[in-house]
């Protein structure tokens, strides 16, 4: 049985497919410490919502897709009523 993948598999699975380090992931965000990313990966923090655009630029990968997992596993409900109004994203 497969799962959806939750921020910090998605979060793991962009940073491998970029082939740069978590302190590089990192410092391209904004953060001084890898360490934060590396808590993220592990699913011990949240991504903030603020810098899902960013990890997934930092990346490579699309910051639509990115956003939106995390909008929808941090905030179902709110995901919700932005999707009703606004439509799914491309």
């Amino acid at each position: 049985m497969t799962h959806a993948p939750t921020v910090a598999d998605e979060l793991r699975r962009m940073i491998d497919a970029s082939g740069k380090s978590q302190r590089e992931i990192a410092a391209a965000v904004g953060y001084e410490r890898p360490n934060v990313v590396s808590m993220m990966v592990k699913g011990q923090t949240k991504v903030p919502l603020q810098k899902a655009p960013a990890f997934a630029k930092a990346c490579g990968a699309d910051p639509i897709a990115f956003t939106s997992l995390v909008m929808s596993e941090y905030h179902p409900e709110a995901w919700e009523v932005l999707r009703d109004v606004f439509g799914a994203p491309h």
